[in-house]
Formats: C-alpha cells, sequence, structure tokens
C-alpha cells in the first residue's frame, strides 16, 4: 500500500497587514481626503459668489428703496399737491377766518348720545 503522506492542516493565523497593502491602503485615504477638500472649496467658492450676488442685489434693492421713499415724500409734499388740487380741482387755500377747530373729548370723558 502507498503510505499518504498527511501534511499537518495550515493554522489560519491573524492576517497581518504586509508593507505594500499598508502604503496602498494609506493612499486611498490620501487621495479620497483630498478629492472631498476640493470637492468642498470648490462648493464653498461657489456658495461664496451666490452670497456676494445677492449681497449686491440687497443693496441694489436698498437704494432703489430709498429713491422711491425720496420720490414719495416728494410727491406727497404740500407744494407738489396744492398745485395740482389747484388746477385738477379748482381748490384753493382756506382763509383763517374759514377753518373750523375742533377739540377732542379727554380721555376720561364719555360720549352719550342723546335721543
Amino acid at each position: 500500500m502507498a503510505s499518504l503522506s498527511v501534511t499537518p492542516a495550515r493554522r489560519a493565523s491573524p492576517t497581518r497587514w504586509r508593507g505594500r497593502t499598508l502604503i496602498v491602503m494609506a493612499l486611498l485615504a490620501f487621495i479620497g481626503t483630498s478629492v472631498i477638500v476640493v470637492w468642498r472649496r470648490s462648493r464653498g467658492s461657489a456658495e461664496e459668489q451666490v452670497i456676494a450676488d445677492l449681497d449686491q442685489q440687497k443693496r441694489d434693492l436698498l437704494a432703489r428703496q430709498a429713491l422711491l421713499e425720496s420720490e414719495l415724500r416728494d410727491a406727497m409734499s404740500a407744494s407738489r399737491i396744492e398745485p395740482a388740487a389747484q388746477r385738477r380741482l379748482g381748490l384753493r387755500r382756506a382763509t383763517d377766518s374759514q377753518l373750523v377747530t375742533l377739540s377732542r373729548p379727554s380721555r376720561g370723558a364719555t360720549v352719550h348720545d342723546s335721543l
């Protein structure tokens, strides 16, 4: 009979990382981190441009608001309304004898309706 030689079973030893594997893993980690950093910086630059554009738009709108408020005050001034009222409606400025001054009731006084 032929003799079978039995080789002892190889023990499963804990996996040991070899040098090349560690270097590849470190390079992959570095590349991954670099990609994330570059992506975040480019997103930040894009967001910064959007914010700058919105700030400029806000400044433009505030300037426009100030201009419109100024024009509104000018349009509501008596020097602009009086000539237009005289021209369009035929109104004239009242004299002192035509003015009637009404007094307001005090806060404590109550107004009673008489029948």
